[in-house]
């Protein structure tokens, strides 16, 4: 990537992104030639699962800053496919590799049957070992079949054995590591993974992957003041995002400390980004717009539904559905048959309910057999195209209307389809790409209603599918406080 051929100082200065983005290990190598080489920096960016990440809600949070142990770690992940683990072993024996890693089991495993075969790898330290860990992920299902994991910290005199998989009945599939204490003055680790089969192949016994992480004593083991910045967008009244961050120093750890965020709706959440002070330059604390927005701890709430009504329940439709995708009501009885479609759009979902075209706008007319009290009205519908809710993308409108004669109707308001964050219920699923193509959209009048007839009038520009209908006689909804304690905090009632 860089080359100095001229003679005095140079400085190489090298940015890069496409080289390394989605490797999970990066080799790095300085040859020098009648050279010296004065200082180096390496300086890495980690893309993290967003769920996995610290986010913020709408209003007071309460962040806390805590470290593990002062530690430097020396982390080994090899590949192992075609021969690639030869790459960082210092010894083997018996070994053979499948030039293609088979997924559904092992990658390297004993090249001849009845012979130990195993690879050896070294972990040596520039300081004192505190513990290392190593393992991996193993296949065993031949008959007397064995993988052990060793390690020696004499230089290979002495192996001790910390695990030995010799199950061979399902599941074959298995997760290992182990972790060890070194003694003082530990410096260097060998590692040893072994197999012995009666079948010499993948499917007999074999690994899948290795993972190796040693943890050293810093060089600098002096506590230094960290900057922990949260950045984050927040949601308007229409939708739209202003970008805001939160830099806070901290001194001391543990430390907590707060953040309130302002904004209509939870936060989109964009970045978090921890680094000793300074490491960014000249870091501003405090909120990037200077302004507190101060509010209380958002608290969530608790869904409890009752029994619908509209169950098993006869309804006309004023317009017969469309047969796309598999969807149709020939029987008359798809939108009562207690089968709610999916909360997402696409695919198999529109086999679940009746589909119209756009601007059909459809009315049905559900008769629940007699006057009863109605506490919510509901709808479980999404269209095409797709539209998420939780972007306030749906434009869709279902009026309801009510009657006790199936001739005169009053209305009663058009079903919620603007949904935010904050008002999904704790106990309602989001899909894993969080979001809401399709859901049961309701309105909860402010006491119940007596009705035997419920009407829904759909208006809309895209193809509506419609999977079922909903009255309840009962819903409520309650505050529920995730009372998450932080580290060190007594258990609060």
């Amino acid at each position: 990537i860089w080359t100095g051929e001229k003679a005095g100082d140079a400085v190489a200065d090298e940015y890069m992104i496409d080289d390394v983005s989605g490797s999970y290990e990066t080799l790095v190598r300085v040859a020098l030639t009648d050279a010296t080489l004065k200082s180096m920096e390496i300086s890495t960016s980690t893309a993290l699962n967003a769920k996995t990440q610290p986010r913020l809600n709408l209003g007071k949070n309460t962040v806390y800053v805590g470290a593990g142990d002062n530690t430097d770690s020396i982390v080994y992940w090899p590949e192992l496919q075609n021969d690639k683990y030869k790459q960082m072993i210092v010894e083997e024996k018996n070994i053979a590799s499948a030039r293609k890693h088979p997924e559904y089991m092992g990658t390297i495993y004993p090249a001849a049957a009845k012979e130990d075969g195993y690879i050896v790898y070294r972990i040596d330290a520039p300081r004192d070992l505190v513990k290392f860990t190593y393992g991996g992920r193993f296949y065993n299902r031949a008959p007397k079949s064995h993988i052990d994991m060793l390690h020696s910290l004499d230089g290979g005199k002495t192996w001790i054995k910390s695990y030995s998989l010799t199950e061979t009945a399902m599941p074959w599939d298995v997760i290992h590591y182990e972790t060890i204490a070194a003694p003082a003055g530990t410096r260097s680790v060998l590692v040893k993974y072994l197999m012995n089969t009666t079948e010499p192949k993948s499917s007999g016994c074999s690994i899948y992957a290795l993972r190796m992480e040693a943890d050293v004593l810093p060089a600098d083991p002096t506590p230094k003041p960290v900057e922990v910045t949260f950045t984050w967008n927040e949601v308007q009244k229409d939708r739209s995002l202003v970008k805001r961050s939160h830099t806070q120093v901290v001194e001391k750890l543990p430390a907590t400390y707060t953040i309130n965020v302002g904004g209509e709706d939870h936060p989109v959440m964009e970045a978090l980004t921890v680094n000793f002070q300074g490491a960014r330059g000249e870091a501003k604390a405090g909120y990037s717009d200077g302004k507190d927005a101060g509010g209380e701890k958002w608290v969530g709430s608790w869904l409890t539904i009752g029994k619908n009504l509209a169950a098993g329940k006869p309804y006309t439709m004023s317009h017969p559905s469309e047969t796309n995708w598999n969807a149709g009501d020939p029987d008359g009885h798809k939108l009562t048959d207690g089968v709610f479609g999916p909360p997402y759009a696409g695919g198999a979902s529109y086999s679940s309910g009746v589909l119209w075209k756009a601007k059909t706008n459809p009315t049905i007319t559900l008769d629940l057999g007699q006057s009863t009290p109605c506490a919510s009205f509901g709808m479980n519908f999404h269209g095409y195209p797709w539209h998420d809710a939780l972007k306030g993308q749906f434009k869709d409108k279902v009026e309801v209307s009510v009657s006790e004669d199936g001739r005169n109707y009053t209305p009663v308001g058009p079903l919620v389809t603007d949904i935010c964050w904050k008002d999904v219920p704790l106990n309602h699923m989001v899909s894993d790409e969080e979001t809401m193509t399709g859901g049961t959209f309701r309105i909860v009048p402010a006491k119940p209603i007596t009705a035997r007839y419920v009407q829904y009038k759909i208006t809309s520009d895209r193809m509506v599918c419609c999977t079922e209908l909903e009255v309840l006689d009962s819903i409520s909804l309650k505050p529920f406080d995730l009372r998450v304690a932080l580290p060190g905090e007594s258990r609060r009632q």
